[in-house]
């Protein structure tokens, strides 16, 4: 099997990093880009250049290893081992073990010189907590694998030392190796008061079981999902993957779709369920045919594929981008007949994000340190100047009352998605045109502007970063830390954020 043009570039590139010293890397590789063959390759070359060399990769769920080994033998390796439970094919001598990160994580003696690591973003405390294994073979060269690495802490302490990008998911889009994607949404739902919880790869989100309990009470908050699906879904023909934040939830979904639609055109699927058999059974299901829509509650972010599958039914709000990268991911993959996949975001995903998932792109491992919070920002900003759009005429104004007489409502009702049809997105806040269309001087100006204006507010030099960010949907790599007075255009764009989170905080109340 010969490797793409971009995955050549990807095992070069871990080569090239060891070679400058790191032991600890992270190859960010985008759905479809193909990392388990990547890893395998690199496995195949490594053992091969060093008969004495013993290589692991850890997986965290049986699907991914068996999705490994599948790999292994279709590049013509047979002779490797598998460590999962009391495996048969386990052999502590082979030169390729494919591991369950749990399983491994019980061994005492594991002996091994070269360690990729799947789904790395996931920092299990036994392989990267201050006693974890990563930790106490320092002198093990390891490869951490993910398509989103931006979990809190990965690079604390000189757990990952070096972060690979080579493509872009927008990139393996244009080269036709994913498949473009048609975004639809509807008015954003309120969510306030939603308990939120702590994830395991930092920062918080929303309690999944209060999310569900908030959307069973009251459905309008996703709108009409059932009606969506049949209009985007080709007379029934396109398959779908439905996000739920609960268990539950996913169940009355399940309902939904099989009661109005008319048959059992839907089915659940959960981790909790009886047997593992069961799983396998409903996903050879789904890929057969048998149901068209295949609803769940995260247990499909990551781990699984079903090429075919075209579109994604996105119920579930998330704060995380982590979360929300992966579950787009699963349709993005390409397959015969499939020409685009499609999204239909009842969550308000996509407007709290502010960017399209594809063009979202690592640009540095998070060191665990303190970081500038947008949010907190925010508030300080509209405490020190609350402007507002006047609805009158049109200028910018403080406080309640404009000059020509218009005032502020009292309150304004939370936007709901009334069941209409969900509006396809084509852009988004002018961000992608103006990365586009910019040139490097100009992206600059850009940036010593928000520079400018964060010194001479006293903010912090996030500010500027995650500002510049929000403008072009990218990091502002290779620019310059000057300072230059702002432009007419760059103070524009500063006043109309702010009149925006304005206007929201006045809906929120």
């Amino acid at each position: 099997m010969q490797l793409r043009t971009h995955q050549v570039k990807a095992v070069d590139a871990m080569r090239d990093s060891f070679r400058r010293g790191n032991k600890r890397i992270v190859l960010s590789a985008p759905p479809s880009m193909g990392k388990t063959l990547i890893a395998c390759h690199a496995m195949m070359e490594a053992v091969q250049k060093n008969p004495s060399l013993q290589v692991v990769f850890f997986v965290d769920r049986l699907k991914l290893l068996s999705q490994t080994t599948a790999t292994l033998e279709k590049l013509g390796c047979y002779d490797y081992s598998v460590l999962q439970g009391d495996d048969p094919r386990y052999n502590p001598e082979a030169k390729i073990t494919v591991a369950s990160l749990q399983t491994a994580l019980s061994r005492k003696n594991l002996m091994f010189h070269l360690a990729f690591v799947d789904e790395c973003h996931t920092l299990y405390k036994g392989l990267t907590g201050p006693n974890g294994l990563m930790r106490r073979l320092s002198a093990i060269h390891w490869v951490g694998l993910t398509a989103t690495p931006f979990a809190k802490g990965m690079a604390a302490d000189g757990l990952y030392e070096d972060l690979i990008v080579t493509t872009t998911p927008r990139q393996l889009m244009a080269d036709g190796w994913l498949s473009p994607t048609d975004y639809y949404i509807g008015k954003t739902a309120d969510f306030t008061g939603v308990a939120t919880k702590r994830l395991s790869t930092g920062g918080t989100d929303y309690d999944p079981e209060e999310l569900g309990k908030r959307m069973m009470a009251d459905e309008s908050l996703a709108g009409d999902i059932v009606k969506n699906y049949i209009k985007h879904s080709d007379g029934l023909r396109k398959r779908a993957v439905c996000f739920a934040p609960s268990i539950a939830y996913s169940k009355s979904l399940v309902e939904r779709f099989n009661k109005e639609i008319g048959y059992e055109i839907a089915v659940h699927i959960d981790g909790y369920m009886d047997a593992e058999r069961e799983r396998k059974l409903i996903y050879q299901d789904f890929e057969d045919g048998h149901y068209k829509i295949i609803c769940n509650s995260r247990i499909l972010n990551t781990g699984w594929d079903d090429p075919s599958c075209e579109i994604a039914i996105d119920c579930f709000k998330t704060k995380s981008e982590t979360v929300w990268c992966q579950r787009i991911g699963r349709i993005w993959r390409i397959a015969p007949g499939k020409d685009r996949a499609i999204v239909l975001d009842h969550a308000g995903n996509l407007d709290h994000f502010g960017c399209f998932p594809e063009d979202i792109v690592p640009v540095e491992l998070d060191d665990g340190d303190r970081k500038f919070s947008e949010k907190k920002q925010i508030k300080k900003e509209e405490k020190e100047l609350a402007i507002h759009e006047c609805d009158q005429c049109g200028g910018a104004f403080t406080g309640l009352r404009c000059k020509c007489g218009f005032e502020l409502p009292l309150g304004t009702k939370v936007l709901r998605d009334d069941g209409s049809s969900l509006v396809k997105v084509t852009k988004l806040s002018g961000s992608a045109k103006r990365r586009k269309d910019l040139t490097k001087e100009q992206k600059q100006q850009w940036y010593s502007s928000l520079l400018w204006y964060g010194r001479e507010h006293n903010y912090k030099s996030g500010w500027a970063y995650h500002k510049y960010k929000e403008a072009m949907s990218c990091f502002p790599n290779g620019l310059a830390q000057k300072c230059k007075e702002p432009s007419a255009e760059v103070l524009s764009w500063i006043k109309s954020r702010q009149i925006r989170w304005s206007k929201q905080k006045m809906e929120r109340n």
